[in-house]
């Protein structure tokens, strides 16, 4: 499964350029909001970022789709989501 361009850019557009991310076990109130760079994708360091499906049987749609920081995203990986 891979989003495509649009969705990701739809995604991004939503995000206004800030991690989504709002699950409580990563240690931010409601939501991360780290500010993140459209350039840093798939890197690491400061303002990087990755597309992350919310859920792994849900598509590639946009509403499956949430940006996360490079932190966030590594800690769902390492805990399943």
């Amino acid at each position: 499964m891979a989003f495509s361009d649009d969705v990701i850019k739809q995604a991004w557009a939503r995000s206004g350029g800030r991690c989504e991310c709002k699950r409580i076990t990563h240690e931010h109130q409601y939501r991360c909001l780290n500010l993140l760079n459209i350039s840093a994708r798939g890197k690491e360091g400061l303002g990087a970022w990755e597309a992350h499906h919310t859920n792994s049987a849900g598509g590639d749609s946009l509403y499956n789709c949430e940006i996360l920081c490079w932190s966030c995203h590594k800690k769902t990986q390492s805990f399943g989501g």
